[in-house]
């Protein structure tokens, strides 16, 4: 704007100028054209000639404005196009995002007449056929959704989603894990941080065994936080483990020690993981540090396996000698929440090396409303001792209602377990089944899963 009224400025300066210079100037012109003559001061000759010249421009612009009227026409149509493309576009994005993928193709479709490439336009309306049918289980329409994908990666453009959808198709068809891996490393050279390849990937080499590249796979989401830093910690610290019985079993204890350290490191509390330690470590002062590791354990989980561990260990000949250094434990620093747990293991454990006494004691010292149903039970163990029939009816009685004390529980569904799996055996869930109170199984997050589309990634667990 500013610039446009300097211009207009400098226009009339211009032309104020050259009237002063020629009223001021003297002469006259003579025109002679076919015979005709006029004869003009000079001044009003150049006026006539600078009006002229804004006629001619003037008639100018109204022409070319007459010439591009059509053009013009054209362009706002074009404009009102582009926009309702936009528009619908970022739609099925949203919906796509969200995981609705059939609505986000029927939306994208909406625009298949709009785009200015009708080739683009086509594919719009050939991938909503597409996604109407991909999972249903007739197989001509299987191969034309398999010709399809093949068809998109031969662009560059469209190569992803060409591999996307080959490895999803892999997924529903239960195909050979190599295959969906094959598909989903393809794809991950165009997209090297999708969230869904990469959750896939590692699923399918967790599934598969390959527990050192699925870890390569869990640090990339991690980098680029598609991870919570708790659920990457238990993940890695299980995968860790596993790793750890792969390279014992390939004699190397080398390398399972230090993936059952940094398996302890990442989740302190990593039961099968430092009962493993314990009996793959050696080597001077680790019989101390594997006994300080047991303790720091039990101290965490109450795991009467770590107990037993620990009481190994500690090499003592007499169950006395056992049962009192079980109960030091119990003066050494823990969490308020798990001290009534540990009271019990450790009544447990006393009960099963036969001093009944000390499990009695022990028992009594907790609140008869904090007992859980493992806690009745041993009270009923030793009234059984006692041969006390009546108290023992009693005692389980009272456990069959008592609250569930420390299990293995799957964290998603709440399902018992009964034993340590990387999966659930219920719900399919990767690392979800840890060492914890019935009550408390539902408070935490599930670990994640791939969560683009429900059918593939219950496909893709369904094969264990």
């Amino acid at each position: 704007m500013i610039f446009k009224i300097l211009k207009l400025f400098i226009l009339i300066s211009i032309i104020w100028f050259l009237s002063e210079f020629f009223a001021n100037s003297e002469g006259e012109t003579n025109i002679n054209w076919m015979g005709w003559g006029i004869q003009i001061p000079t001044d009003r000759f150049i006026l006539i000639l600078l009006l002229f010249s804004f006629f001619l421009i003037f008639v100018d612009r109204i022409w070319l404005a007459f010439l591009n009227l059509p053009k013009s026409a054209l362009r706002r149509y074009e404009d009102k196009n582009n926009r309702k493309v936009e528009q619908k576009l970022i739609k099925a994005f949203l919906l796509a995002s969200h995981g609705e993928n059939v609505s986000a193709a029927k939306e994208a479709s909406l625009v298949a007449k709009n785009t200015k490439d009708k080739n683009l336009g086509k594919l719009l309306i050939r991938h909503l056929d597409i996604i109407n049918n991909i999972n249903k289980n007739d197989g001509d329409k299987k191969e034309l959704a398999q010709k399809y994908f093949q068809q998109l990666t031969n662009e560059s453009a469209t190569a992803f989603v060409g591999h996307l959808g080959l490895m999803q198709q892999a997924i529903l068809d239960n195909s050979d894990p190599n295959i969906i891996i094959e598909e989903g490393e393809r794809a991950l050279k165009f997209e090297p941080k999708s969230k869904q390849i990469l959750e896939v990937l590692f699923n399918s080499y967790t599934l598969k065994g390959d527990i050192k590249t699925s870890l390569t796979y869990l640090n990339k989401l991690k980098n680029f936080n598609f991870i919570s830093n708790e659920i990457y910690r238990k993940i890695v610290s299980n995968l860790n483990y596993l790793l750890a019985l792969e390279n014992i079993d390939n004699g190397n204890k080398r390398l399972a020690v230090n993936n059952l350290k940094e398996a302890l490191r990442q989740k302190p509390d990593n039961i099968m993981a430092s009962i493993k330690l314990s009996q793959t470590i050696t080597g001077i002062g680790s019989k101390s540090s594997s006994i300080k590791q047991l303790e720091n354990t039990f101290l965490l989980t109450s795991h009467p396996d770590v107990l037993d561990t620990l009481a190994k260990k500690w090499d003592d000949n007499t169950p006395g000698l056992r049962v009192a250094k079980s109960i030091k434990l119990l003066g050494k620093k823990s969490s308020p929440e798990i001290q009534n747990d540990l009271k019990i293991e450790v009544a447990c454990f006393a009960i099963r090396e036969n001093i009944w006494g000390e499990a009695e004691k022990i028992l009594s010292e907790i609140p008869e409303e904090k007992l859980t149903n493992k806690a009745f039970q041993a009270l009923a163990d030793i009234e059984n001792s006692k041969n006390n029939s009546d108290k023992v009816k009693e005692y389980l009685g009272k456990a069959a209602n008592a609250t569930e004390g420390f299990n293995y529980f799957c964290s998603s569904c709440g399902n018992k377990n009964l034993k340590w799996e990387l999966y659930c055996s219920n719900c399919k869930s990767l690392s979800t089944i840890d060492w914890m109170k019935g009550n408390d199984s539902k408070k935490l997050d599930s670990v994640f899963l791939p969560s683009s589309n429900s059918v593939i990634e219950n496909k893709l667990l369904g094969n264990l």
